[in-house]
């Protein structure tokens, strides 16, 4: 069922550190490298994948009254929404 993400179970033991490098709030490059946006989620998607990041398994209510279970794989936003979560919580950020 998942095309993107490796289970946690087969992810690499040793942890993977990125620096994204953000510009007027959006993410620019990742570790020094300049990307386009396209392909900066898709390197996200290729490292956080092999690491296990981003599998959602969630229960959603419909418009309609019904509940619906979504299962869904997003590593590349997994950890983007982490990153901006990071900076805007960051004291040494200016404002």
């Amino acid at each position: 069922m998942f095309v993107l993400t490796s289970s946690p179970e087969k992810a690499p033991a040793k942890p993977l550190y990125l620096e994204i490098t953000y510009r007027q709030g959006n993410p620019v490059a990742i570790n020094g490298k300049a990307l386009s946006p396209a392909r900066l989620l898709a390197q996200l998607n290729r490292l956080g994948g092999m690491h296990g990041i981003g599998r959602v398994d969630m229960v959603e209510n419909r418009y309609v009254g019904m509940k619906s279970r979504g299962v869904y794989e997003t590593p590349g936003g997994t950890i983007l929404h982490a990153a901006h979560r990071a900076v805007s919580r960051s004291p040494s950020i200016a404002r």
